[in-house]
């Protein structure tokens, strides 16, 4: 019991300052996965994709030289279900791509190298969270180090009157944009972090010359506690 007491405080710790970098940090990364699925226990990555957000003179800024992309080799012999045949439909990359891609290891290795320890954001953040740290607890016993902000929750906050809208999607055309190939990892990341640009102004206001990371966090909590304590 008390060696899983000093597990617990070590692992308290380490978030603590994580999130303590994170509000100083001048990049932030922002990151898609494709999976076989929807199933985080059971399903496999297929592709992992990441956008660096580069924080320069208080703006969010995009470069095409700081993105990220590698398919995952497919287990050999692998047999797909029809769920993963629908979504091969949907994201694009076949059983060619699939058999020339990385192994799982190398993959997410590369991308631990493209974070560099910038913390880490999504559009729906729990389900990427969820495969990426699954994996990195396979791969080195470890849990993803980084923490993360789900831009899918805290565009609803920073916009209470487009409340109604929960998908990307409905983002995308609230703001006139438009990923170059949806459901493919590095386009979504792209657009995603291009959806960050496009809240700035507000969540700026919002912070009002505070971290905008921590302002974040603290509207994401509150957000926790009201729906909890309702």
């Amino acid at each position: 019991m008390r060696g899983w007491g000093l597990r617990w405080f070590s692992d308290w710790q380490a978030q603590r300052r994580a999130e303590q970098a994170a509000a100083r940090a001048e990049r932030w990364v922002v990151i898609d996965v494709e999976t076989s699925g929807l199933d985080m226990v059971n399903d496999r990555l297929i592709a992992v994709a990441a956008t660096g957000v580069q924080w320069i003179d208080g703006q969010p800024v995009l470069r095409v030289a700081d993105t990220f992309e590698m398919v995952l080799k497919a287990p050999d012999g692998l047999v797909l279900d029809e769920v993963a045949r629908r979504n091969i439909l949907l994201h694009g990359i076949g059983r060619g791509e699939q058999g020339g891609g990385a192994d799982a290891e190398v993959a997410l290795r590369a991308l631990r190298e493209f974070v560099a320890g910038a913390p880490c954001l999504a559009f729906h953040a729990a389900f990427d969270a969820g495969m990426l740290d699954r994996e990195w607890r396979r791969q080195s016993g470890a849990a993803w180090p980084e923490p993360w902000l789900d831009l899918a929750v805290l565009a609803r906050l920073l916009v209470p009157e487009w409340n109604s809208r929960r998908t990307l999607d409905d983002w995308l055309e609230a703001y006139g944009l438009a990923a170059a190939q949806r459901h493919r990892a590095s386009s979504d990341a792209w657009v995603t972090a291009e959806l960050l640009q496009c809240l700035w102004p507000v969540w700026r206001e919002r912070a009002a010359g505070r971290s905008p990371w921590r302002v974040a966090q603290e509207l994401i909590r509150a957000r926790r506690w009201l729906t909890q304590a309702g």
